[in-house]
């Protein structure tokens, strides 16, 4: 989830008893546990293709959530004068976890079982943001701080965990009915809107073309294919990261600046903001570029504009 959602668990966190027992240091423990995995953002400047394969693999793995929470409690341990490691260890590892469940309930993806295995787990449970989830812990923490009861933070969490499960409770309930009028052979699931954890994005995939429902809206995505393009550009290694990436690519031939490009977009992301806004979900987009004669010229993976 968001930088927001992140520090503010942290700091439910932090007063769920940790603040209480370990003073400041734990409670800053928590919260900078609770932001550490996304320090994988700055293999954003090793490029686009860096930053896809990485962001969300070994910051973000069960397996390493011991090491990474012991080098948090570690730094703030030196910091605070060396007090109680073990109860700083713990308040980092809460973090850290935190952290790690929140990206897994999102549609992106995150590759818990690094380095053991690279596939990309994802619930798909709520949006990357959800500002019903910032004010039930903006006003928890709050009382938190207010009242020093670690029992109100508990409650808090509680809260916002009883509200990511009505949430997968509610996709369950859109997949069921989406599988009933889905022909049986399309593969099919469903995605989270903003503001709208009862609305949901169902997409199936038939092989021939990507359908995408959602606030009233059905669209056909019909996938590009061809014998002298089409293979060149999977072929590629940009297209071959992408494609390990999403979920429901579509390719489509457009002409761009004299060119013939092949793009390729994940259609997961397609959104629909309420007041009617439509992002094309192509934040992370792979493109080929051929020439008049079909000859390859490029291919790069990286953002796009709306």
């Amino acid at each position: 989830m968001d930088t927001i959602t992140h520090a503010l668990t942290g700091a439910v966190i932090g007063y769920a008893g940790f603040r209480q027992r370990g003073g400041r240091a734990a409670l800053w423990t928590a919260i900078a546990a609770a932001e550490f995995p996304d320090i994988d953002i700055m293999m954003a400047w090793g490029g686009s293709e860096t930053y896809l394969h990485y962001h969300r693999s070994f910051t973000h793995s069960v397996l390493l959530l011991p090491f990474w929470a012991a080098l948090v409690a570690g730094a703030f341990w030196l910091i605070s004068g060396r007090k109680n490691f073990r109860l700083l260890c713990a308040a980092s590892a809460a973090g850290v976890a935190s952290h790690l469940l929140l990206d897994w309930i999102t549609n992106y993806g995150t590759e818990l079982l690094w380095p053991l295995s690279d596939g990309r787990f994802a619930l798909s449970w709520v949006f990357i943001v959800d500002v019903y989830v910032w004010a039930a812990l903006v006003l928890g923490l709050i009382a938190s701080v207010v009242t020093q009861r670690e029992a109100v933070a508990r409650t808090t969490l509680a809260v916002v965990g009883g509200f990511f499960v009505f949430c997968g409770a509610s996709r369950a309930v859109a997949l069921h009915r989406a599988h009933e009028s889905a022909p049986p052979t399309a593969r099919l699931d469903a995605f989270p809107q903003p503001l709208n954890p009862l609305g949901w994005t169902i997409l199936h995939d038939d092989g021939n073309a990507i359908h995408w429902i959602a606030r009233g809206r059905n669209d056909t995505f019909v996938q590009f294919r061809d014998d002298k393009l089409l293979p060149k550009a999977e072929a590629t290694d940009a297209v071959k990261l992408f494609r390990w990436f999403a979920e429901f690519p579509l390719v489509e031939k457009v002409e761009e600046d004299g060119h013939t490009v092949l793009r390729y977009r994940d259609l997961r992301f397609r959104t629909v903001f309420p007041g009617g806004r439509m992002s094309e979900g192509m934040f992370m987009a792979a493109k080929v570029v051929f020439d008049q004669n079909g000859n390859l010229v490029a291919s790069r993976l990286g953002g796009q504009r709306e």
